[in-house]
């Protein structure tokens, strides 16, 4: 017992003298879709009405500032503070002897979230490994529909989402990396896992579901930083 002890205290002692913070600021570009935001299903009624819908990811930034508070040489803990632009594109393509040509619909939809990391972060020399929980608080959404009619751009419009459209709070699981170049500079690349639906349930006065909650993000993030 009296060596377990001992132990113990010479490894919080040795965490100790190894203790510092380090910080720094990152920037980079987004590349995000959500789930479920199109039908797998196509319609094909031969000449009279042909439909298919699919989805792309949406490109977009991000920047922030980090803090990091080694616990020992190979092991620190990370928060940061991120802004971050996701959403995703939506494409529907209608061809329709009924309707006298092609119909073509894109709608892009992009929330601003500012993210919340706090990152388990282990160091092998020049290569950084990092995962841990996010929370994204939802700082504004934006609508962009792009609309056209056999072949002629007929409308544009820029309209703000319902405040209940998106959910408020978004919850997320983060794996990552970083290489550093020099003692300040580096890249950096993650996977930001959507665990929460974005369209949460929709119900009416009377409490009755009108559509069930659905759409989960899902962000990769590619960029720089600098450590002070």
């Amino acid at each position: 017992m009296k060596k377990l002890i001992v132990t113990l205290a010479a490894l919080v002692v040795a965490s100790g003298a190894f203790a510092q913070l380090n910080y720094g600021v990152r920037a980079g570009a987004n590349l995000s879709s959500i789930s479920g935001m199109v039908e797998e299903d196509n319609l094909d009624y031969g000449d009279l009405v042909t439909a298919s819908a699919t989805q792309s990811s949406k490109l977009g930034m991000n920047f922030g500032i980090f803090a990091e508070y080694m616990l020992m040489p190979m092991l620190g803990v990370q928060a940061e503070v991120n802004f971050s632009m996701q959403g995703v594109n939506t494409h529907v393509n209608v061809n329709s002897t009924l309707l006298g040509g092609e119909l073509k619909n894109k709608n892009g939809f992009m929330a601003n979230y500012v993210n919340v990391p706090v990152l388990a972060k282990f160091h092998f020399a020049n290569i950084r490994l990092f995962a841990g929980p996010q929370l994204g608080f939802l700082a504004g959404d934006i609508n962009v529909k792009s609309k056209t009619t056999s072949g002629e751009e007929t409308k544009i419009e820029k309209d703000d989402l319902d405040d209940d459209l998106y959910s408020g709070v978004d919850f997320s699981f983060v794996v990552g990396g970083q290489y550093k170049f020099t003692e300040n500079i580096g890249v950096d690349a993650r996977y930001n896992i959507g665990l929460t639906n974005v369209f949460p349930t929709q119900k009416n006065d009377k409490g009755v579901v009108l559509s069930e909650g659905y759409g989960k993000q899902g962000v990769l993030q590619i960029g720089v930083f600098y450590e002070f």
